[in-house]
């Protein structure tokens, strides 16, 4: 087992939040604690890096039963990459940058690379998948599956739902953006509190909110860091979890039936999402809309000095 100090600031100053909520004996020892510096949340003792790697060469059986094959479940993936794909172009065009070369890590089966290769097909698109039944996928797509230190320079690199993973948030990034040019961008989206809203913390080791998200860029180096929330508030998927769940049983249900135009009006942001079916299946998330309390999802968009 790893150190208790916080992972994000190194301070020795942590507090027990509660039981870390887990059904693999890997996490059994684990509580979840707060650093009393930079207020990151995160399972300690933090199990090694080894058998970390080990769970997530499985990713997918183990946490998630397998990838997702249901038309309904594809279609929210894919309008969830069109949004964050969205979200990314937004701040590229805004600074000026022009991509010729992606790095993603953890791409899954490459959901964020199939919007990004439609748009951008002059891209040369790199991956770091640890779960190899995500290979053959990828390579269908046009990704060339690297090892980090094989990865040539590139002016993007892009972690969606990676960062919560990581046992050292600080050398995972520095590492992962060691080929970065100066002036690329970094896009990271991390779920936000999510044992607020969630039954149980695994596979989760970090919890993010702003503050230690700013802090973890800040001391890397990195400039014109922007942090936002998106998705339905925490204080909603909280205290209306049931109603929710029931509404959204009916709604979905209705949809794979065939009634989709009702819940498929095109909203701010979801410009680039064409598919009907994607947006009906995106839009009661709102993952597509700008929160100003926390959210679902932080995103965060910062540039390498």
């Amino acid at each position: 087992m790893m150190s208790s100090n916080c992972p994000v600031c190194g301070s020795g100053n942590v507090i027990e939040q509660g039981l870390y909520r887990n059904k693999h004996p890997l996490f059994d020892s684990c509580s979840r604690v707060i650093c009393g510096d930079c207020e990151m949340i995160f399972a300690s003792p933090m199990p090694c890096e080894s058998a970390l790697l080990e769970y997530n060469t499985h990713y997918f059986a183990v946490a998630h039963g397998g990838q997702p094959t249901d038309k309904l479940a594809i279609a929210f993936f894919a309008g969830i990459a069109r949004v964050r794909h969205a979200f990314v172009s937004r701040f590229l065009m805004q600074h000026q940058i022009t991509v010729n070369g992606v790095l993603e890590l953890g791409p899954g089966p490459g959901y964020f690379a199939r919007s990004w290769i439609q748009d951008m097909p002059q891209s040369s698109y790199y991956a770091v998948e640890t779960d190899g039944s995500c290979h053959q996928a990828l390579r269908e797509l046009g990704v060339q599956i690297v090892d980090l230190a094989d990865c040539p320079p590139v002016d993007m690199v892009v972690a969606s739902h990676v960062l919560e993973h990581v046992p050292d948030p600080v050398g995972f990034i520095r590492t992962a953006t060691r080929g970065l040019r100066p002036g690329g961008v970094l896009f990271a989206e991390i779920p936000c509190r999510d044992w607020e809203h969630k039954a149980i913390d695994e596979p989760h080791v970090l919890f993010f909110d702003k503050v230690p998200m700013r802090r973890l860029l800040e001391d890397l180096g990195f400039t014109d860091i922007e942090l936002s929330y998106h998705g339905q508030k925490i204080s909603k998927l909280t205290s209306e979890l049931g109603l929710h769940s029931s509404l959204m049983r009916v709604r979905t249900k209705l949809i794979s039936w065939g009634l989709i135009a009702p819940f498929a009006k095109k909203r701010d942001g979801m410009e680039m999402i064409i598919d009907p079916l994607q947006r009906a299946m995106v839009k009661p998330y709102e993952a597509h809309r700008e929160s100003s309390q926390p959210s679902w999802w932080l995103r965060a968009l910062a540039r390498k000095s």
